[in-house]
Formats: C-alpha cells, structure tokens, sequence
C-alpha cells in the first residue's frame, strides 16, 4: 500500500513539472552572454535572445542528449532547448570564445524526484508519463546496482531514434524526458522505449499523438 501511494504521489509530481517547465532568457551581446551562468531545473527551457554582433551558442559537449549548435544573428536571433540531465553545462561562442564568450546552465532534478540513493527493491522500468503525450513525457526507472545505462527510443520497425542515456549511473531512481519535437521531430505513432543495465533488458511502448 505504501508503495502505490508513492506512485501516485510521484505521478501528481511529474505532471507539475511537465506543466510547469520555466524558460530562462540569454541575453547574447558583443562578447558576453547575460547572465553568464544561470541555475535551473531539468526540464526547464534555456532561450537565447539577440541584442547585437555574430554569435553561436554551442555546447562544450559534443555526445549526450544536451547538445546543441545554433547561431545567434540578426537572421536567427531567438534560440532554445530544453535541458533534459542534471549537471554543469557549459557552452560558448566558436568566434569568440577565445574572448571569454562561455557560459554555463547548472541543472538540477526537481526537489520531489531527485534521484535517490536507496537502493531500489528491483530493477524496474516504469511506464512514461504522460502517455499519450504531446512533445513532452518523462520516465523513471530503478537501477539495483550501479552500472553502465543505455536509455533508447526505437519505431516500430526497429530503428532507433533517440538515445536518452548513455552513461555510467549509480543505483537507485532515475529519470529521463523525451521531447519528441525538437530533437526527432517523429510523426504520431507508437514508440519503444528500452532500459539496458547491467546485462538487464526492459522495454516498454509509448504513444505520441500531435
């Protein structure tokens, strides 16, 4: 009983994040990004907003699903994403990084879900949330021990789509958000999503409706 309760409680969160996603504003000026480093929480949006010169943000990091590469000029001058891991991202801007044109966005798991370190009852893989969904949906799984984790997304023919976590990760309660739009930009359709721990395999479906 006390478990279920949990998984309701942690539904009742998960749809307060998803509805309450808070975009942060970059402004982009001659050799400086305003505010340089910002905090913010998983799931929220980071938007760039041009004021003057040729700039790029890009991040530092080149493999995950927190990468990006966009100018920021008179011809693109509003640019976003959404941070969908935890961590220090850094980036900067390829023309003048050698300036000191870096910045850095520091996420953070939403205080209710952050990830535990009790050790789970069971490797597990939850069902996404919410499912259908429209672009946005998050999923939560259990690891018992630590291990590397591979976290894809394939079509119904197989193909992979998406890759949500590639990474060593340490036991215990994890979560992921699979935007569907601005990363793939898939069709509505059905989707596989699958969990490989630790020679473990788990896999659940998933519906995308626009």
């Amino acid at each position: 009983m006390k478990r279920i309760w949990l998984s309701i409680v942690l539904m009742f969160v998960l749809v307060n994040v998803l509805n309450a996603q808070t975009k942060h504003i970059v402004m982009v000026s001659n050799f400086k990004f305003t505010p340089q480093d910002i905090n913010i929480t998983v799931g929220d949006t980071v938007e760039w907003q041009w004021v003057e010169g040729s700039h790029t943000t890009t991040s530092d990091s080149t493999a995950g699903i927190d990468v990006w590469d966009s100018p920021i000029n008179s011809s693109v001058p509003v640019f976003s994403v959404i941070i969908r891991t935890s961590g220090i991202h850094n980036y900067h801007c390829i023309p003048h990084q050698a300036f000191g044109m870096i910045g850095s966005i520091t996420a953070t798991m939403p205080t209710e879900i952050k990830e535990t370190k009790q050790l789970p009852f069971a490797f597990t893989l939850s069902q996404n949330f919410p499912n259908p969904f429209n672009p946005s949906t998050m999923i939560m799984y259990n690891l018992t021990s630590s291990s590397f984790v591979t976290l894809k997304v394939y079509n119904t023919l197989g193909n992979e789509v998406a890759v949500l976590v590639n990474e060593y990760q340490n036991s215990g309660q994890h979560m992921a958000v699979f935007d569907a739009g601005k990363t793939t930009k898939l069709a509505s359709g059905v989707y596989f999503y699958r969990l490989n721990a630790n020679g473990l395999v788990k896999t659940r479906k998933m519906q995308l409706i626009k």
